[in-house]
């Protein structure tokens, strides 16, 4: 979701939204989240050559799509945005724990990742290890040193989401049944599950009600699911009707992620905006 790219799709028309509103409130909560990822990468003490793994691995690229989600849901139920960061950061150290582990060799064996080597290649694959452990161990620290109720509920949720009957469980069955197309079971495991948490802890950040939390949770789950039909479309070669079948699926997502946040009117605008822009990585030209 490069600035550049970031488009909004009204009544069915793409259109150019780089000056609107939501653009500029995106944009700039991006810049708060990679600021507060840097104070804590510099914050930490142990070896150099960790501690640049770590950097390396966070710092060189990355849309912040995650923790994005999670600001703009703590926003459109009208939350405060800078305590709901140390909550956001948490999110994006997990998920760069989680590719990092996933370019390793005994997993996805990618020597690549935003168009750099990836951690193990930079850095070696002991090192990398490491340096992705550390990641985890970084995210629930930052929660565990907020001392709220909320941030223990957090980590409750996202250790679920990430875990056996998550994101790591969902790992475990995409590399038992080889490097096919991932089936949406998979998808629901891995991507949906991380957005899914992202979204809903950003509405526990805001201190919404229950209701709120749960339509947030939907629209996450709903987004992470076209978000992955997105990226296969763009890593699979396919024939013509393939492809129309897969945005169809990916349109019909966002949809139902848009249902689930239309109650909250203009407040959301942000989040649809993010939508928007996972549709137009899906593609329309069918």
């Amino acid at each position: 979701m490069a600035s550049s790219n970031l488009n909004l799709l009204r009544k069915g028309k793409l259109k150019r939204k780089e000056n609107s509103a939501s653009f500029v409130i995106v944009e700039r909560d991006r810049a708060l989240i990679n600021k507060a990822l840097g104070g804590y990468l510099r914050g930490i003490k142990g070896p150099r050559i960790l501690k640049r793994a770590m950097g390396y691995s966070v710092l060189t690229g990355g849309k912040r799509l995650r923790p994005l989600i999670l600001v703009e849901s703590a926003r459109a139920l009208k939350g405060d945005i800078k305590r709901a960061l140390p909550f956001a950061c948490a999110i994006e150290f997990i998920h760069n724990f989680s590719l990092v582990h996933d370019d390793l060799p005994a997993m996805d064996n990618d020597n690549l990742r935003r168009g750099k080597p990836t951690c193990h290649k930079k850095f070696g694959e002991n090192i990398a290890i490491l340096a992705g452990d550390a990641l985890l161990n970084l995210a629930f620290g930052i929660l565990a040193g907020l001392k709220l109720e909320r941030a223990r509920k957090a980590a409750a949720l996202i250790s679920g989401a990430i875990g056996a009957c998550g994101m790591i469980g969902g790992q475990a069955l995409d590399l038992k049944r080889g490097r096919k197309l991932s089936s949406r079971k998979i998808d629901s495991m891995k991507t949906a599950a991380l957005m899914s948490v992202s979204s809903e802890v950003g509405a526990l950040a805001a201190g919404a009600r229950s209701e709120d939390a749960k339509r947030m949770r939907e629209f996450g789950k709903n987004l992470g699911l076209a978000f992955q039909i997105a990226d296969d479309i763009e890593d699979r070669e396919a024939d013509r009707r393939s492809l129309r079948k897969m945005r169809k699926e990916a349109m019909s997502f966002i949809s139902r992620g848009k249902k689930c946040i239309e109650p909250l009117d203009e407040k959301a605008d942000a989040l649809r905006y993010i939508a928007d822009s996972v549709s137009e990585k899906a593609g329309r030209d069918f």
